[in-house]
């Protein structure tokens, strides 16, 4: 029997018993009662007053020991539950410490009223009772208005309901963007940026820093935001729905038992760990309301879940979905994804139900629709990918119709009681897979999901996450706890498993670390978990920061722990470069592009030279695996398939390298550096910052790619003979003078080279040999059959003189340099005149500097001239301009 399987079989039963013993235990536990909520003060003692007057209303948020509360106009109360005792008057008593004073609260009614006392610093009392929703409603209206009443522009801004949603809406979807884009560039999956500008939106960060606005903009009431909060609920529905239609059932088949063993221990192993933390937490940062049995099963659920999405994001970034390990993990995390959230269905109905006996019944129903759903909805569905393969296209009421599915399923999994997201992921697993009909509809939902609503959820879950609750070590050492168990659980029981497959070590700790990314599908089940009332806010704050953490360290921990022989960096391997073999690398993005850069390349690199044609795309926005992976990999055949046309026609071998990569410029020059690229051959572009063409992603590979770099400006060139090459000493010019050299051993019998050296009036005495010295070493094969003419011309604009002699060349290969007007800059705003002016092709050319005396901007006059003893003709004339 496999290891494998022993190690599946003995992880079943050991979960069970200890689910069992976890939950025996913890029912003998009991945790604090609560005393959170708003309570409006009926008298209080005058030493109560706050700098605003007399308190009016107490507001209480308690997480199990430890709560805050507020007195009105007045400072926070950092507070901890030392005690507390039941009442025979039917309430209870809490005697609670805080910073050089106490407080008693005596409660009465089971939180119908409550009678305070303080001593220390701080001595008084007073007495509350609770506010109804309706008053608790009107003063949070009455506070927005007030907030709002001081600023006149805000005033307006926010004085119907449409214009607050638009407002809100627009400040999410801007701040969303940044983030995202800004953790992208920091090698992070986008989605964490995007939650983290979530919480920046909220109380922790926006609220902290400019209250007032936030009140506005954010207000307390529920009214005012309800039209974001339903957007962003209906925003989830749909994206559960997305996971669903992406999950691919060959995904699982035919992967291997492994992949099913590792899943399933990585979600053993963290929901026993999980629920076991319970024991810890549930007496400290749980209150009595909250059942332990549901809160030890939704902590266990919360652990184990794993983010498919971002996982596969991650893969497809690094290029790691098509190797064996990327297939496993994939795999993993597809299983973990169906099995985590058939357990939280049920937790879901533990927690909603008051007995056994509901809960069994909500078990049934479940299993019930399930089977209805893949024998009565699954064929009917399968009818409308007909109707589809009949039309050829994807009409409206299809598109209404599933749409329609996809509610009715979410409502029916509510009402059942295992929550409408369920419903909605079921809707998407049951649809067919693998068809144009999926991948359509996919492509219509997709970017209006993940851009517009799925950012507004990450709003909903920030003004839930209040990390200012935290207020005290021992909230932040839980904090800090949960983080431990949850990587313990999900990466040891990955690793470990994985290794018990008979994996390496290093193979298993990258499957651990990729299996413990949470991301987004953390957030949903803890706003299902607070929606519920089986996590305090404070527990909501811990657990957010631990799917922000866990998400956060994956990309950084993975790089660290993997290596190029075990996944590859994400640059297939090329075959071994000849010794003495000029080797050219062309990046390709527009397919138009291709065959000028061959045509150029051919000429360059001679018949035994080495061409390697790379085309890099970015990963696809969507976060979901299969039609993201679809459509990172077809582009790459479109692309280069034109190049590859015409060099078969041309006779010329060209090797194809293709990848994804999230920084072009840095992949380019990752590329030409492990390939041993002699030169980068590169088009140009208009960047859409500025006005140079020598800037944005031109001017990342020109200034940070360890090799020759050479940018082609193509006006029709079609290989003409006749080739200029500007001359004024420094090492690119000296580059070009290389590289003119090849097109005239490569190029027709009938090329023809001229250098055109530019020097000030009246100081033509010494250049002129110096010239002569570089020419001589550029062009000194004697097999070289083109003439070189070397002209000497007296201007003081170089531009000027290179403007007026480039009419009459097919080609200009011309070095960067100041002189030339040729800078290269991230963002150039004033244009390079002598690319817009020169009527012709254009070759500009970069020198890779290998030493500091490569970097010399002129060769220096006593550097004797190497012999030339067999060279062609070099015939030298003189101008004046």
């Amino acid at each position: 029997m496999r290891r494998s399987t022993v190690l599946y079989l003995v992880t079943l039963p050991v979960l069970a018993l200890g689910i069992w013993l976890v939950i025996q235990v913890g029912t003998r536990l009991s945790a604090p009662r609560d005393l959170s909520g708003v309570w409006q003060i009926e008298s209080a003692n005058p030493v109560l007053a706050t700098s605003g007057g007399p308190s009016k209303t107490l507001k209480i948020q308690q997480s199990g020991r430890y709560l805050s509360a507020w007195f009105d106009n007045g400072p926070a109360l950092d507070l901890r539950l030392i005690k507390q005792a039941n009442d025979p008057r039917g309430g209870f008593t809490n005697e609670i410490a805080g910073k050089n004073w106490g407080l008693t609260l005596d409660v009465t009614g089971d939180r119908d009223s409550v009678h305070g006392t303080f001593s220390g610093d701080r001595s008084g009392h007073f007495t509350a009772h609770t506010t109804p929703d309706d008053r608790n409603a009107a003063a949070a209206k009455a506070a927005r208005a007030a907030s709002a009443g001081s600023h006149t522009l805000m005033r307006r801004l926010l004085d119907s309901p449409i214009a607050l949603i638009l407002v809100q809406v627009t400040l999410v979807l801007m701040v969303s963007r940044l983030m995202g884009i800004l953790f992208a560039r920091l090698h992070q999956p986008q989605v964490v940026g995007e939650m983290i500008a979530g919480i920046m939106l909220g109380p922790s960060l926006f609220g902290l820093l400019f209250p007032a606005t936030f009140a506005a903009v954010f207000p307390k009431d529920p009214a005012a935001m309800a039209g974001v909060n339903i957007l962003a609920q209906v925003g989830v529905i749909f994206f559960m729905f997305l996971i669903g239609l992406e999950l691919d059932p060959k995904l699982i088949r035919n992967r291997g038992h492994a992949a099913v063993v590792i899943s399933h221990v990585s979600i053993i192993a963290p929901f026993l760990l999980g629920a076991s933390l319970t024991l810890l937490l549930y007496p400290r940062v749980f209150n009595q309301q909250m059942p332990y049995t549901s809160v030890a099963l939704f902590m266990g659920a919360s652990m184990s879940i794993t983010a498919f999405p971002v996982l596969a994001r991650i893969l497809t970034e690094r290029n790691l979905h098509k190797t064996a390990i990327g297939a496993v993990t994939i795999t993993c995390a597809a299983v973990d994804d169906v099995t985590a959230w058939c357990m939280l269905a049920f937790v879901v109905a533990v927690a909603r139900s008051t007995g056994t006996g509901p809960a069994t019944l909500t078990a049934v129903k479940a299993v019930a629709y399930v089977i209805v759903m893949f024998f009565a909805v699954r064929p009917f569905l399968r009818r409308l990918q007909a109707v589809h393969d009949r039309q050829g296209t994807l009409s409206q009421n299809v598109v209404a119709t599933i749409f329609l599915l996809t509610l009715v399923s979410a409502y029916t999994t509510e009402a059942i009681g295992i929550h409408a997201l369920f419903g909605a992921f079921l809707m998407g697993a049951v649809m067919p897979k693998g068809t144009q009909f999926v991948r359509t509809l996919s492509a219509k939902l997709e970017d209006y999901t993940v851009v517009f609503l799925l950012p507004l959820f990450f709003a909903f879950t920030g003004l839930r996450t209040q990390i200012g609750l935290l207020n005290s070590g021992p909230l932040w050492m839980c904090t800090l706890l949960i983080i431990f168990v949850a990587c313990l659980g999900k990466f040891g029981g990955s690793t470990l498993a994985a290794r018990a497959c008979g994996m390496s070590w290093r193979e298993s700790s990258a499957i651990g670390i990729l299996m413990n990314t949470r991301g987004l599908m953390e957030l949903v089940i803890l706003n299902i978990g607070l929606e519920l009332g089986v996590i305090t806010p404070a527990v909501f704050a811990m657990m957010v920061i631990m799917a922000l953490v866990t998400t956060g360290l994956t990309t950084p921990v993975l790089q660290l722990i993997t290596t190029r022989k075990l996944f590859g960096d994400g640059i297939p391997e090329l075959r071994p470069k000849r010794r003495g073999l000029f080797s050219i690398l062309i990046p390709v993005a527009d397919p138009r592009s291709g065959g000028p850069l061959l045509r150029l390349a051919d000429l360059l690199a001679g018949k035994d030279g080495r061409i390697v044609a790379l085309h890099l795309s970015r990963p696809v926005d969507r976060d979901a695996y299969r039609s993201g992976f679809a459509e990172a990999s077809q582009p790459v055949a479109d692309t280069l398939r034109p190049m590859l046309e015409q060099a078969a026609q041309m006779n010329t071998t060209v090797e194809p390298l293709s990848y994804v990569s999230q920084d072009v410029p840095d992949a380019i020059s990752r590329v030409a550096r492990e390939s041993q690229i002699d030169l980068v051959l590169m088009g140009f572009h208009k960047a859409v910052v500025g006005r140079a063409m020598l800037g944005g992603t031109v001017h990342r590979v020109l200034s940070g790619t360890p090799r020759d770099v050479a940018v082609f400006v193509d006006r029709d060139y079609k290989g003409g003979p006749r080739v200029l090459v500007p001359y004024l000493g420094g090492r690119h010019d000296r580059l070009a003078l290389d590289l003119a050299s090849r097109l005239a051993r490569n190029g027709p019998s009938t090329a023809e080279i001229t250098v055109l050296h530019v020097v000030p009036p009246r100081r033509r005495e010494g250049r002129q040999l110096d010239t002569q010295g570089a020419v001589d070493r550029a062009f000194n094969d004697p097999t070289q059959p083109a003439p070189v003419h070397v002209r000497v011309v007296e201007n003081a604009s170089p531009v000027d003189a290179v403007l007026q002699a480039a009419k009459d060349f097919d080609l200009v290969v011309i070095g960067v340099s100041e002189e030339w007007g040729l800078a290269s800059h991230l963002f150039g705003w004033r244009p390079e005149r002598i690319v817009d002016a020169v009527p012709v092709s254009m070759l500009i050319v970069r020198k890779f500097a290998r030493s500091d005396r490569e970097a010399d901007p002129e060769p220096t006059p006593s550097e004797p001239a190497e012999p030339a003893t067999q060279r062609p003709a070099v015939e030298q004339s003189s101008a004046s301009a």
